[in-house]
């Protein structure tokens, strides 16, 4: 009982990393809220190796794993999410020159810990196509396009 607390405060505190990180940038000294929010996904984005990533690496990797066909509304579990952000990074890496490759594991452990975080705080996992989509480094038409 005890081990499974200390497991469960491990992975809290795995989930909670980039918020540490973002904190230790002080963008909460920013006046703006629609540049202190823009500045703290621009940090998710590089810290995660978002920026490289565009909205039609995305498309593919939900059509790779079958979630273009899947209801908008629908819940997506963790392992589901875990092979899709895995597609994309792999991928990402495939287009790489080798003197640009990226940590992939370590991308989609951040990652996959900041969405757990960020849209699911109780374990419980309702991530949509869309929300992902909007993560990435694409420019704004895209992204507007491809909802």
């Amino acid at each position: 009982m005890i081990e499974d607390c200390e497991e469960r405060d491990d992975n809290m505190a795995d989930r909670r990393q980039l918020y540490v990180e973002m904190r230790a940038q002080d963008l909460d000294s920013i006046r703006l809220s629609t540049y202190r929010t823009a500045c703290k996904l621009r940090f998710v984005q590089k810290k995660c190796n978002l920026h490289l990533v565009d909205i039609w690496n995305v498309i593919e990797a939900f059509r790779e794993n079958g979630l273009n066909n899947m209801d908008l509304s629908a819940e997506l579990s963790v392992a589901r999410l875990e092979v899709v952000l895995s597609t994309i990074f792999y991928q990402l890496n495939k287009r790489l020159p080798t003197t640009h490759q990226i940590n992939v594991e370590q991308s989609i452990s951040l990652l996959l810990n900041f969405l757990l975080a960020a849209y699911d705080p109780f374990y419980r996992l309702k991530i949509s196509r869309m929300r992902s989509a909007t993560v990435t480094g694409s420019k704004q038409i895209f992204k507007i396009k491809c909802q």
